[in-house]
């Protein structure tokens, strides 16, 4: 029987929650940026959330098929586990697909051309003819169909999140052939974290930053926080250290660490230090036990396991509701748009920002338990019968 880690799936949701305003800032909200960037840095940094995602997945990976790939796998193994990733992930992400596909289709025979807000405007992104850019190209509908545009797309596509999910796709393809070199005593792997970590020093200083999205690089910036993730699920704690972990000081001493870190303009030192943190906040996450404690019933309670258990959908249908949402607003009530944003309000802002997340919330919703829940078991009783794999519901 598989351990559960309750504290992970909330902390799911937080970095999906955060990457939502990291992008909503731009597009709905872009006339408050200037002023929420001059008294913090962390929504603006929120791109490296996404990080937190790839650790967390690797971790989990580890965690749930430890024993089926201690060994060597048989192709069939390897199918199986590929067939169970692919009714995990495919589905949900080929609808907000095809919905995009579908607007831009719309753009076409109306002849409206692309519109991104305000922001977008200034940078020279406007009336751009559909399927010709800046996001939804002709050119890369097939590398999204065949989940690859994260590795051969080297600008943002479609729905401009799922180069990510992308990536994650590549883990799990190698991920049964990697398990037996990764899964061994600590002693013999101690090498492997300094390696993640100096890849990821040599990526920000290759960028500036670690908002990676594109090609062989981003794959790279994936790779490595999947495979620490693996790693950190291969490292055996003493009862002594987990005891120490199992504290609520803990879990509230890494968030605000974190969060201090990311209030600030980022350097190479303190991206290198937020992975550090990301990693530690997985690990003494999963060592987390319930408990009836004021720390643990914040983190983990039905409100956080609930936007846990959204997060996917809210990852995926957050970018389709704003791309669609501002052409379609753009095109439907213009006035109102222009009066937008030339609004100064804080009030406003954040009832703005609030009545957002509520749609955002339903949909998603709407979307866990209408199609990616019926989509998943549909499409796992599909699945090849040997050898038998469980994993567990929500993964």
């Amino acid at each position: 029987m598989v351990r559960s880690l309750p504290i992970l799936t909330p902390l799911r949701g937080i970095a999906a929650l955060i990457v939502v305003l990291f992008h909503a800032r731009l597009i709905l909200f872009p006339q408050w940026q200037p002023l929420l960037a001059s008294q913090t840095q962390f929504i603006e940094n929120g791109y490296v959330w996404v990080d937190l995602f790839f650790i967390l997945s690797g971790f989990v990976m580890l965690h749930v098929y430890r024993e089926q790939f201690a060994r060597p796998c048989t192709f069939s193994q390897w199918r199986h586990f590929v067939w169970l990733r692919f009714s995990r992930i495919y589905p949900l992400f080929f609808i907000t697909f095809v919905v995009l596909l579908s607007w831009e289709l719309v753009k076409y025979h109306h002849q409206i051309g692309f519109y991104g807000g305000m922001l977008l405007e200034s940078w020279g992104l406007k009336d751009i003819p559909a399927f010709s850019g800046p996001f939804n190209r002709a050119d890369a509908i097939l590398p999204n169909i065949l989940l690859l545009q994260g590795l051969t797309e080297s600008m943002l596509s479609w729905n401009i999140s799922s180069w990510s999910l992308s990536i994650e796709w590549l883990c799990y393809l190698i991920f049964p052939l990697i398990v037996p070199l990764l899964n061994r005593s600590a002693k013999k792997t101690l090498w492997l974290p300094g390696l993640v970590l100096l890849v990821i020093y040599g990526l920000i200083e290759h960028k500036g930053n670690l908002d990676i999205t594109g090609g062989v690089v981003a794959f790279l910036r994936g790779m490595c926080g999947f495979v620490l993730g693996i790693w950190l699920a291969s490292l055996p704690l003493s009862a002594r250290v987990q005891r120490h972990l199992n504290r609520d000081w803990v879990l509230v001493v890494l968030l605000g660490c974190i969060a201090l870190v990311l209030h600030h303009s980022t350097s190479i030192p303190s991206l290198i230090a937020v992975y550090v943190l990301f990693a530690a906040l997985v690990i003494t996450g999963a060592r987390q036990t319930p408990r009836n404690s004021v720390g643990f019933r914040l983190l983990n309670n039905r409100v956080t396991q609930y936007l846990g258990d959204i997060s996917y959908s809210m990852y995926l249908w957050h970018t389709v509701l704003l791309l669609i949402g501002i052409e379609a607003l753009q095109q439907l009530a213009p006035d109102l748009l222009t009066w937008w944003y030339a609004q100064q309000s804080i009030v406003l802002a954040v009832m703005a920002i609030g009545l957002f997340l509520v749609l955002t919330f339903s949909v998603s919703t709407v979307s866990y338990y209408c199609i990616e829940r019926p989509a998943m078991k549909m499409l796992r009783k599909q699945a090849p019968t040997e050898p038998v794999i469980r994993s567990s519901p929500a993964e």
